[in-house]
């Protein structure tokens, strides 16, 4: 898969025309930069389910699979 910094692949589970709001983590980046510089780190881990806002994230095709990337900020919760 592809690594982002600072943020979150998410395998995509929604049908076609609709952006999806939920699903599980497939690759976590190193986290975000704050503005002194420090890497805020993720609590978040591969195979998490979790909630993000609506419309959040870019969709890519990835070797024919389907993928939202996500800013840790989107993120609203894990399950």
């Amino acid at each position: 898969v592809m690594e982002r910094a600072s943020g979150l692949v998410i395998a995509s589970t929604a049908k076609k025309g609709s952006k999806p709001s939920t699903g599980e983590v497939v690759k976590v980046g190193p986290g975000r930069m704050a503005s002194n510089g420090e890497i805020m780190t993720v609590d978040i881990s591969v195979g998490d389910m979790v909630k993000f806002r609506d419309f959040a994230g870019n969709e890519v095709k990835i070797d024919g699979e389907e993928y939202a990337v996500v800013r840790m900020t989107d993120i609203l919760a894990k399950f």
